[in-house]
């Protein structure tokens, strides 16, 4: 445990140095439920297997067994766009709230199959947020 909590400061340490270009922290957790939070300002701790955030405005707490993923975003979704006509290829849809919807052929065959909402598609190669109406 003391080996992987040295680890982890020694990569937020490094990650620091270039925080300035990215306003925002994501974290995903192994249920793919995505928490992202405003940088500035933000203090973590860690105590009794849990990681603590807070920047002033909120504060969360995640259990670090729960833990999947973080880093740093320049989105507050955690998500860089890109174009539609880009992603002719197979594609994972998911909700806003992480929760998995199903395999796509791409991105025009989930966009006349999924339900009214906003959804996050991945690609092998990129991440894009759509609309369905």
């Amino acid at each position: 445990m003391r080996k992987t909590f040295i680890t982890l400061l020694t990569i937020l340490g490094i990650a620091a140095a270039h925080a300035e270009d990215y306003p925002y922290m994501m974290f995903q957790t192994n249920d793919g439920t995505i928490l992202t939070m405003a940088s500035a300002s933000l203090t973590i701790t860690f105590s009794e297997g849990n990681m603590m955030l807070s920047n002033g405005a909120e504060s969360k707490t995640i259990a670090l067994a729960d833990l999947k993923k973080m880093c740093f975003a320049s989105d507050p979704a955690g998500i860089e766009s890109t174009p539609e006509n880009e992603m002719d290829e197979p594609v994972e849809v998911f909700t806003i709230t992480g929760i998995f919807v199903g395999k796509y052929e791409n991105v025009e065959k989930a966009r006349t199959t999924l339900e009214r909402g906003i959804y996050v598609v991945k690609s092998k190669n990129h991440n894009l947020k759509i609309a369905v109406q």
